[in-house]
């Protein structure tokens, strides 16, 4: 679902005034007004479609920490002179896990009340009816969501602090849940798997220094009440001890445990068994050597699809690390669930990924050292890759990773220097120049983490491999895809796997450039945008490119896009020189072909070729400069209601140029009172035209874009659909289509953004009954486009493909335009001023035209 981006600014203006506003009222004591304020902002959050997973679950922690930050700063507040304010405290947490239960994340719910939990064990005058309530009600959540282990944890929790049972419905349950597992495994295992259960609530908890002792106080407060199919199973807990001498023997038996319980459908167990087996590795052996083996269970979990297990191993790993840090930057915490949001990205099910990345971003802090700054990039570029498949980014991502890609993988130290005013303002106090940075860690750049999957690793080609053609797609879900074919018809293709679409911003970038307005947001030339749309492109693909430009490239490569929908002007990616001035380029919006695109191998060099000498035109004008007409009362007239200023020039340049040219055969022009909507469609079906060329408005529908239409002189409208339909019935030939047009929305107002509503319209054309067609992409009408258009139909009548044709075209205008320039500063050059150095100021002009089609299809 797409919305104006004014229309998101507005919700996110009125979210941040609504969290300030919920914030006051917490400090001022009106929970009740807080309460109510920050749930409808929930809840509207929720209802916004076009908020994506990401964003809502962002905007969400935001409402969370506003409540967690209150309630602690309400405990902050106690001095030797004043107390808690009770009745306060505890309505503030009662309406904070009111709020938390609504939200479909056990999670946090869990992590909030389980810190307070702990929080009230360790008070001194602990009220048992006051914990038992809490607990209880903490057992309602859990058992709802059917959290068995968690829901064991507490009873056994309560037990040991009221140092007695309580028969209720909770402990019955509870007992039937160990019950029902422990019956799964054999006998011999049931004695240790119950130990490693208990032992384990007291290590979480940190109840006892000595876990076996705490064993068997459990053992003895559930002594005469338990159920009588567990009695002779805890008995045995006695005789069960577990210590450094046995522990080795022990240990293997807890693997086997763990491999039993998953085979037996039992996974959610294995948890207590891997945290248990840490404790006692990191006590009898090493840090180290505990880590190492209880992370050797995550891929056990990954392989078998256990991805919640594996989750909670990282979380766990996230907590014995925090133990160790200092809170400022921690490589090892960022580097850990850098590798979680790489285990989870693949998953279908984005909840373990969303809160890798939330952790990922807790702990990516300002860096300090040049060490860390070069870490934290490096780290920002895969935060970059992990999130592009599913979430709509944000500009500080955007602008973190290109800094990154521009300064250590292309090493544009000048583009990396215009890039630090848009990073965030901590960044850009302590990053040095580009270049200095860039020098200073260069030695340890090949020490940064990295993943050993292949299928990550930027792919090269071959050294002999000379490009003929190349398809790019990219699909509705962002995936990109690529197809290679050399001169010798060697054919490479792949899918790139760590990285997908998602161009919001840099399509921002172009929309200001190209915009009227005097003051653009970004401080970038055009062709600086387009060194940045080159290091947008996946690694992989800049890399076939760059191997691209260091052969003698004797003919013209073709690039063919093929897009779901319309993105940026692929024409003016930058790398050594714009792509418009390189390849032969083309696009297909929508779906490729069933059969799979089926190429031309010809060799269509930049050298002349041989011209057609039969060619029908169809000039039509649409340009509604006879109607229709509204009345104006500064002028007491009536005036057009869609003025094409130019259009009348348009039509009369390409009607003299088909005139001059002597390949022309036939020139029909439907104009004036003979631009009516039945001639129009009689000669689309009836004609035998080979280039049809258009001049006019087109009035876009949003709602259905392959309804778009233009307006007749009659007043009536001929829609691209019925254009497609007349060419179908046609079938004797297929045309060349040329848009020069402007674009109004169907309530008359004129669209800036041409290039992705006609994209939209393209979506759903049958390509089929085309040789292919052109359209602009800026609504530009000068003697530079005129220029342009009547050198591609010379260089397209004289047999060369469309895409070459257009390619010759621009390099032509560019040339003429380069030549100019320098004369212009042979000019005012001084004799002691030395060289020229020619500045080509950028031209929207040579831009502005876009080929939808093959580009290596010539005209019929």
């Amino acid at each position: 679902m797409t919305v104006k981006l004014d229309v998101k600014k507005q919700f996110l203006s009125k979210f941040q005034d609504t969290v300030i506003q919920g914030r006051k009222l917490l400090q001022s004591g009106n929970h009740r007004w807080a309460d109510r304020l920050l749930t409808e902002l929930y809840f509207e959050i929720e209802r916004k479609e076009w908020l994506d997973i990401q964003k809502k679950h962002q905007l969400i922690m935001i409402i969370t920490n506003s409540w967690w930050m209150y309630l602690n700063s309400l405990m902050q507040l106690k001095t030797k002179d004043s107390k808690v304010d009770i009745i306060k405290y505890i309505d503030g947490y009662k309406r904070f896990f009111s709020f938390l239960s609504k939200l479909d994340n056990f999670y946090l719910f869990n992590n909030f009340t389980t810190k307070l939990l702990k929080t009230f064990i360790k008070m001194e005058d602990i009220s048992l009816s006051g914990i038992t309530k809490f607990i209880n009600s903490f057992c309602v959540k859990v058992s709802e969501r059917e959290e068995y282990l968690k829901l064991v944890e507490l009873q056994i929790l309560l037990m040991y602090i009221r140092k007695s049972v309580i028969p209720q419905e909770f402990y019955h349950f509870s007992m039937e849940i160990i019950g029902r597992t422990i019956f799964k495994i054999e006998p011999s295992k049931r004695s240790l798997f119950l130990y490693i259960l208990l032992e384990n609530i007291n290590l979480n908890y940190q109840l006892m220094e000595d876990s076996e002792e705490f064993v068997k106080q459990i053992n003895k407060i559930l002594q005469n009440r338990l159920p009588s199919y567990l009695k002779n199973e805890f008995s045995n807990l006695n005789r069960m001890t577990v210590n450094e001498r046995n522990f080795m023997t022990v240990l293997g038996d807890l693997e086997e445990l763990i491999h039993y319980l998953n085979d037996i459908g039992e996974s959610s167990w294995i948890t207590v068994i891997i945290k248990n087996v840490f404790e006692k590795l990191n006590k009898y052996k090493s840090f180290g050597d505990a880590i190492t083996y209880i992370r050797k269970f995550i891929d056990f979990s990954l392989d078998r699809n256990q991805f919640d297990i594996a989750f909670k191993i990282y979380d766990y790993l996230e907590e014995l690390f925090m133990v160790h840090t200092d809170l400022g930057y921690d490589n090892i915490l960022i580097e850990l669930w850098v590798e979680a949001s790489k285990k989870f990205v693949e998953m279908k099910e984005k909840k373990y990924l969303l809160q890798s990345l939330e952790k990922l971003n807790t702990h990516l802090k300002i860096p300090q050292t040049i060490a860390q700054i070069y870490h934290y990039f490096y780290t920002c570029n895969f935060l970059w890759q992990f999130k592009s498949m599913f979430f709509s980014l944000e500009q500080r991502d955007f602008w973190r990773m290109m800094f990154y890609r521009v300064l250590f993988e292309e090493q544009d130290f000048e583009l990396a220097n215009k890039i630090i005013p848009y990073l965030d303002k901590d960044l850009q106090e302590i990053i040095p120049f580009p270049r200095q940075l860039y020098n200073e860690v260069k030695s340890f750049m090949n020490d940064i983490y990295s993943f050993e999957d292949e299928r990550f690793a930027p792919k090269m080609l071959e050294e002999n491999f000379e490009i003929k053609q190349m398809i790019l797609r990219i699909a509705g879900s962002g995936s990109i895809s690529y197809r290679m074919i050399s001169l010798q018809d060697q054919i490479i293709e792949g899918k790139i796997f760590n990285e997908y679409w998602n161009d919001a911003q840099i399509i921002e970038l172009f929309n200001d450039i190209f915009s009227s307005n005097p003051e653009k947001r970004f401080n970038f030339s055009l062709m600086e945008i387009g060194k940045l749309s080159y290091t947008f492109l996946p690694r992989t693909i800049r890399n076939f490119f760059k191997q691209f430009q260091i052969r003698a490239l004797k003919i013209v490569p073709e690039i063919f896009f093929i897009l779901e929908n319309m993105t940026i002007p692929f024409e003016l990616i930058y790398d050594n020189n714009f792509f418009l001035l390189k390849y032969s380029i083309g696009y297909i919006i929508g779906e490729p072909p069933l059969g799979g695109v089926t190429f031309d191998y010809h060799t269509d060099t930049l050298d002349e070729v041989k011209p057609h000498d039969d060619i029908s035109v169809l000039i039509i004008d649409c340009t509604n400069s006879i109607n229709p007409l509204k009345w104006n009362e500064s002028i007491n007239n009536k005036e057009l209601i869609f003025p094409f200023f130019g259009g009348t020039e348009e039509l009369n340049y390409i009607t003299n140029f088909f005139n001059n040219q002597e390949e022309i055969k036939e020139i029909v022009v439907l104009s004036g009172e003979y631009s009516t909507r039945n001639h129009i469609i009689s000669q689309l079906v009836n004609g035998n035209h080979s280039i049809i060329h258009f001049v006019g408005n087109i009035f876009y529908s949003k709602w259905n874009p392959y309804k778009s239409f233009f307006l007749a002189n009659d007043n009536e409208i001929v829609t691209f659909y019925e254009i497609n339909q007349a060419l179908k019935q046609n079938g004797n030939i297929h045309p060349f289509l040329f848009f020069n047009s402007q674009l109004f929305d169907v309530k008359g107002k004129k669209i800036r953004n041409v290039l992705r509503r006609f994209g939209d319209i393209m979506k759903d054309f049958d390509h089929n009954y085309t040789t292919g067609i052109i359209a602009r992409s800026i609504p530009i009408f000068d003697e530079e486009t005129q220029e342009i258009s009547s050198n591609f139909y010379v260089n397209l009548l004289k047999s060369s493909s469309q895409g070459v044709a257009l390619l010759k075209a621009r390099q032509e205008c560019i040339s003429k335009k380069m030549t100019l320039a320098i004369e212009e500063e042979l000019k005012d050059l001084k004799e002691e001023e030395g060289s020229v150095n020619t500045d080509l100021r950028n031209s929207q002009a040579i831009s502005s035209f876009i080929l939808y089609g093959n580009p290596w299809k010539k005209l019929n």
